[in-house]
């Protein structure tokens, strides 16, 4: 529930606040207008400088809570009360945090579409409709939040006794995984957001009449096509490893990335539907691969004791890809068209998928034995691990 409420409560504020396009009628004339959630007549909508500050706000809070949860998630995943066993921690991780969060984009479209429908295209009702599922989830996480307990393994060998861990000897002995991390979650950042925001501007762009309800349609299959990537990538996990898995997905992305570019104009222009399932592969090649494997590399490839911090540093790169993408694939799309965004999401994923050969396979880890060759080797370097309470 916890991974479906961050993400249905980031969704929310991206799909509540992007305007769309409307068709309003006029006597006999029609013509296109462009439509917000804000009524037209509210305090907000007359204040355009009020209204971005809050958006800016309503987005930062939303993207700050996400970042922190997933980074206490993905730890807590791993480590439940008794620690999974090998076989099953790879595939239980994706399937309760990938999957909670590609699903989440479904959902909020499907509200969203559904309230449309109901209101004739109110889009005032309907984000507070989007907004009413993004606020009630985190709320009823945040009661079960209070009768959680720490996993077995992290009261064993968490740094909670002492003040200042020993980030130094950390560096020196996971530096390399660190930065292998790190860079795979910038790079699949850097290509995933700016793909995902792009991906209503462009609908929306290749619907004929720019129909908002046609275009919630669109983004409706759109995103539930990439609802059984992390389904296939958790079986794929355990079956060729994390790290294949990864690549796998990379080349999907490569391949389909490539033929969307290629043939942009003619699938825009008469085969809209081929286009969004190519789209809507596209990216579920992506939530097989690097996304449903990086965060569980992020966490299953370091120890317990720094398990939180290394997952935590590992996707603020990500957070900072996703940052730097947006701004490189929007002059890039509004200088060369949205074909040439395809062709670079493409390059970039050669470079992923050679991030990720580089990586060490976390399958076979068995964590209670890192736990203690950590251990060993902080003790080989003069550093006593406190004991905590167990």
């Amino acid at each position: 529930p916890s991974s479906l409420a961050n993400a249905t409560m980031t969704s929310s504020v991206d799909l509540a606040v992007n305007p769309g396009q409307a068709e309003t009628s006029q006597g006999d004339e029609t013509k296109n207008a462009n439509v917000t959630v804000w009524d037209t007549e509210s305090d907000i909508s007359k204040n355009p400088k009020r209204t971005s500050w809050f958006v800016i706000f309503a987005s930062a809070l939303a993207n700050f809570s996400d970042g922190y949860q997933n980074n206490l998630e993905a730890s807590i995943l791993l480590l439940p009360q008794r620690p999974w066993k090998g076989v099953t921690r790879g595939p239980i991780q994706v399937l309760t945090s990938t999957l909670m969060a590609t699903s989440a984009a479904p959902i909020c479209t499907a509200i969203y579409l559904i309230t449309l429908t109901a209101t004739n295209n109110n889009l005032r009702t309907a984000f507070h409709a989007i907004y009413s599922i993004s606020i009630f989830l985190p709320l009823f996480v945040a009661v079960l939040r209070f009768r959680m307990r720490d996993g077995l393994l992290f009261r064993r060998n968490n740094f909670k006794a002492r003040t200042s861990p020993p980030y130094l000897l950390v560096l020196k002995r996971y530096g390399w995984r660190l930065l292998g991390t790190s860079s795979a979650f910038f790079v699949y950042d850097f290509i995933n957001f700016p793909n995902g925001i792009m991906s209503a501007a462009i609908i929306n762009n290749v619907v004929p009449g720019k129909d908002v309800r046609q275009t919630a349609i669109w983004q409706f299959i759109l995103a539930l096509l990439a609802v059984p990537g992390p389904i296939v990538g958790s079986w794929l996990c355990n079956r060729i490893g994390r790290r294949w898995t990864g690549i796998a997905g990379w080349t999907g992305y490569i391949i389909l990335g490539f033929i969307i570019g290629g043939c942009y104009t003619h699938l825009t222009t008469h085969a809209i539907a081929a286009f969004v399932v190519l789209y809507g592969l596209m990216q579920s090649f992506g939530h097989m691969g690097p996304g449903a494997t990086i965060g569980l590399m992020s966490v299953e490839l370091y120890p317990t004791a720094v398990r939180g911090v290394s997952y935590g540093v590992s996707a603020a790169f990500g957070k900072a890809g996703a940052a730097i993408g947006t701004q490189v694939f929007t002059p890039i799309r509004d200088a060369c068209g949205p074909a040439s965004t395809f062709y670079l999401l493409s390059g970039l994923s050669v470079l992923g998928a050679g991030i990720y050969y580089l990586l060490p396979e976390g399958r076979d880890i068995d964590l209670a034995a890192e736990d203690e060759s950590f251990k060993i080797y902080l003790r080989s370097e003069g550093f006593e691990l406190d004991k905590v309470q167990q």
